[in-house]
């Protein structure tokens, strides 16, 4: 087995809907790798005896998707993906396939998307597995999208651009992640410097997590001048189970 790095998304600030383009739903849960008795992570953990019923033998094939745990207010659980990567073998786990690398001992990396997206599907037909399914997508139409998204609670949406391969190991514009944030007015009660860690607390002094990454150039010089406690605005990608914001970053800081 021979590990791969799978190709990477940049991020897009504003949603759209473009010709030329698909767009999938952006489930929140652990990107894998998997092939006909093997999976592993994006960085190279391997998880074959972690995620037994992906094993479907026989196609000499490598996808690349999402691993996710269903929800019960959104389609996805992040902490039931992390709770099964852990060890939990009880937690019912779901892989959505949206590429595929190679076929047969074939690489089919240089394959336009639109050809490799229409042999993915015949592939996941001829493993008719329970627990692997196909990203669904839309074309062009990428804001209805977004705002069933928003709807049913999820992280958001991916762009991808037709007609372009699939180039490992590189974060490249033809794939766009589109953040469904959510923005929170919270008090900065304490800095850290070195790494640069901002804890962020509610209004009535709850402790809500800490921001250790986004920072814009003008973030940084303000949290070097001003004194905590102070108010400012975040986003995240929502909460954690235990009642943190997840991800969040700063942008704004009111004084």
């Amino acid at each position: 087995m021979k590990l791969i790095k799978p190709m990477l998304l940049e991020y897009q600030e504003e949603v759209s809907s473009e010709d030329g383009w698909i767009y999938e739903p952006k489930f929140d849960g652990i990107r894998l790798l998997t092939g006909n008795d093997y999976s592993y992570t994006r960085h190279g953990t391997i998880t074959t005896s972690r995620f037994p019923e992906l094993f479907f033998g026989g196609n000499d094939t490598l996808l690349d998707g999402e691993l996710i745990a269903l929800g019960t207010e959104s389609p996805d659980n992040f902490t039931g993906a992390m709770s099964r990567f852990s060890g939990n073998m009880e937690q019912p786990i779901q892989y959505m396939a949206f590429d595929i690398i190679s076929h047969k001992n074939k690489s089919v990396e240089y394959y336009p998307l639109e050809e490799r997206k229409a042999l993915l599907t015949e592939v996941l037909s001829e493993i008719d597995s329970l627990y692997i399914n196909l990203m669904p997508y839309v074309y062009t139409d990428g804001e209805s999208l977004f705002e069933i998204m928003k709807e049913n609670k999820m992280e958001g949406i991916v762009a991808k651009r037709l007609n372009t391969p699939y180039l490992r190991g590189t974060r490249s514009d033809n794939w766009r992640k589109i953040i469904n944030w959510s923005y929170h007015d919270v008090i900065v009660s304490k800095v850290t410097h070195g790494p640069l860690t901002v804890q962020l607390q509610s209004i009535e002094g709850i402790y809500l997590g800490s921001v250790v990454i986004g920072f814009t150039k003008e973030i940084r010089q303000l949290l070097k001048l001003m004194t905590p406690p102070f108010p400012a605005t975040v986003k995240s990608r929502g909460w954690t189970s235990g009642g943190k914001l997840r991800l969040p970053q700063i942008v704004e800081i009111k004084y």
